[in-house]
């Protein structure tokens, strides 16, 4: 089984060899691209619009290079119902997948994500996804999606000292590291939560979403075309890859 990650920005954001081993479990190959064409980074609901036609170039031509399925490596979940009605094979947003994951593992969830700016973004996904009644909130660690990776112990207090208070102070049951980028760090606030007095699930979106498709390849499952019905190709003016 061959699970594309697309990164839907033009700055790749390397996944070390450690991240992508962790991945790469169960008969799971997995691959990164990004994109010719879109934002830098995204954060905030324009940068997410413009991340779209270049990751439908991207999705079409990954399922010719014989992707299985396909993962969207950005908590926004950009383009995902588009990509849905593109391709036949699954594609999985992290977000929606880590809120349906906390759905199952608590009464309640919080996020801990990168900007301010971001916050509206995730409480987009929040109601469309159904989960607006266990949603207690969603916290900023002020730091830039670019930026982290070279920030790991910063990154890492920040995160901790936000999930702390999101479970303390608002009554988070669990919850959800709010950007890709933060992969790996979620053992790490589970055990601070845990010496604070708090033993609950702390969900890293990235590796949830990737085992999340195993079953459903295993199965033959894949996104309802009631739900997402099939594209239908014509000349969209202005972009080439449509042509």
């Amino acid at each position: 089984m061959r699970i594309s990650i697309i990164q839907p920005i033009t700055s790749p954001i390397d996944l070390s060899s450690e991240e992508l081993e962790g991945l790469c479990k169960n008969g799971i190959t997995c691959s990164v691209v990004n994109l010719n064409t879109g934002p830098c980074s995204i954060e905030s609901r324009t940068d997410k619009a413009f991340a779209v036609p270049g990751m439908i170039a991207t999705a079409q031509q990954e399922v010719q290079n014989g992707a299985d399925a396909i993962v969207i490596d950005c908590f926004g979940d950009p383009g995902l119902d588009v990509l849905r009605e593109v391709v036949d094979i699954p594609v999985l947003g992290v977000a929606q997948t880590s809120m349906n994951i906390c759905a199952s593992l608590a009464d309640t969830f919080g996020v801990v994500t990168i900007l301010k700016e971001s916050i509206p973004v995730i409480i987009d996904s929040v109601n469309a996804y159904g989960h607006k009644d266990r949603f207690v909130g969603c916290h900023a660690i002020d730091m830039r999606s670019l930026e982290i990776k070279g920030q790991v112990n910063e990154m890492a207090n920040r995160l901790a000292e936000q999930a702390l208070s999101l479970v303390r102070d608002k009554g988070a049951h669990s919850i959800i590291l709010g950007c890709t980028g933060f992969i790996g760090c979620a053992g790490e606030i589970r055990k601070r939560l845990e010496h604070s007095g708090f033993d609950i699930p702390v969900v890293d979106p990235m590796p949830v979403t990737v085992f999340s498709a195993i079953p459903l390849l295993r199965m033959g499952l894949t996104q309802s075309k009631e739900s997402y019905p099939r594209h239908r190709p014509k000349k969209t003016k202005g972009y080439k890859e449509f042509e």
